[in-house]
């Protein structure tokens, strides 16, 4: 029995099976291929068999990489919405900022205005005498930025001890801050030392526009002072010129002359209330020039600070202070301070003297390039007292001696 050839287990009719399913997976041609249909299977990538089919549109996976990619693409290119976002952030953080910043400021503004005025009685001690060893306390910014020197402050109260004198006094130094002094915010009768308050106002004045040095003021009966001055002896009605009655009122002593600015600058309590917003705690006019009672009134450490401002350029500019300087240069009575002082010390200042106490405040600069301000009053039990002058050249001399040595 013979045994046809074919190979194990084939057979005609499996052959053909297989062909068959060969045929089935041939690609098709790209003409049929590319050909459009309209049926759902192959539309959607399924042949008739229900197999994945590539005679219409693209595999399923690629349409699916196609559109992430559009997606990616289309992510990548910001909107204008998104590129507006930052500029609209930016602009509403500006805004917020100014907003922020505007309510600072003007509260910050608020607090200023609102403490400024206390500021200087905050600072300031309370009126009336106060224990000599405790009498620094409490100094005014400008003057506390110092140390108290203690031995100038123990040889100052070992002078003061003297019965029937009482001592208001303040020795500061311009270029370390440091000070000594005997009762310094003890209020005392002013009388003529109240002219640098008021030297000061008229520059002030001056220099904001509100007074002309050159225009001219008239002599009034009800201003006539009589004591110190040359005004006086001039007819009522005459004139004199602003700056003029300034001087006079300074470097002789005119009465006449500080009524007529007084009045000028507005009157008393004008000049108070000015005196109160520099911070001066016991310095008021109640009373014409001259005050025979002793009833206009001001502290050590008021004048103290007060030339201080103007020394350092705080009070006017250097135009109006210099001119105030110079008034204080030309003071033609010598001062208390230089008694026992060298003519080589150069005082600007001012005396003031009534029957029960005498003063004198100033600038003194020494040979040896040392500046230091002081004010001092002595009142008197027994009027004409000749020793309150000399207290005030001993408390005069031995700061002097003090900041002599401290410059060698």
């Amino acid at each position: 029995m013979t045994r046809k050839r074919g190979g194990k287990g084939s057979s005609p009719t499996k052959v053909s099976s297989r062909d068959s399913l060969r045929r089935q997976h041939r690609p098709l041609p790209l003409a049929e291929r590319s050909a459009p249909t309209t049926n759902l299977n192959t539309a959607s990538g399924l042949s008739a068999e229900g197999s994945l089919g590539s005679s219409g549109s693209p595999p399923l996976r690629l349409s699916r990489q196609r559109a992430l990619a559009r997606l990616r693409k289309r992510a990548a290119q910001p909107s204008r919405l998104n590129r507006s976002q930052p500029l609209a952030g930016v602009l509403l953080r500006g805004l917020s900022l100014s907003i922020v910043l505007g309510l600072t400021m003007a509260g910050l503004s608020q607090l200023l205005q609102a403490t400024t005025p206390a500021l200087p009685e905050a600072a300031l001690s309370s009126a009336g005498p106060e224990p000599a060893k405790s009498v620094l306390s409490g100094l005014p910014t400008d003057l506390s930025s110092g140390e108290a020197i203690p031995a100038l402050q123990e040889r100052l109260l070992a002078l003061a001890a003297q019965p029937g004198l009482t001592v208001g006094a303040l020795f500061w130094d311009v270029e370390t801050g440091h000070f000594a002094g005997v009762q310094p915010d003890q209020a005392f009768p002013a009388a003529s030392v109240i002219k640098i308050p008021i030297l000061l106002a008229f520059f002030q004045a001056v220099e904001t526009g509100q007074v002309q040095m050159n225009e001219m003021l008239t002599l009034r009966d009800d201003l006539k002072g009589g004591g110190a001055g040359v005004l006086q002896t001039r007819p009522i009605g005459s004139q004199v010129s602003a700056l003029e009655a300034a001087t006079l009122m300074s470097t002789i002593s005119d009465n006449f002359a500080t009524n007529l600015i007084i009045d000028r600058l507005g009157g008393k309590e004008t000049l108070n209330q000015k005196f109160r917003q520099w911070g001066l705690q016991h310095t008021q006019i109640s009373w014409w020039l001259p005050d025979l009672e002793g009833t206009n009134t001001s502290s050590p450490r008021d004048i103290v600070w007060l030339l201080s401002q103007v020394e350092q350029g705080r009070m006017l500019n250097h135009r109006y202070r210099d001119r105030f300087l110079d008034i204080l240069w030309r003071t033609q009575r010598p001062s208390y301070f230089r008694s026992n002082l060298g003519q080589e010390v150069r005082i600007a200042h001012k005396t003031g003297t009534l029957r029960s106490v005498v003063g004198d405040a100033g600038i003194i600069d020494l040979p040896n390039g040392r500046r230091y301000l002081a004010a001092v009053w002595v009142k008197r039990e027994t009027p004409n007292d000749t020793r309150a002058e000399e207290l005030i050249a001993s408390l005069s001399q031995a700061a002097y001696e003090y900041w002599s040595a401290a410059g060698e």
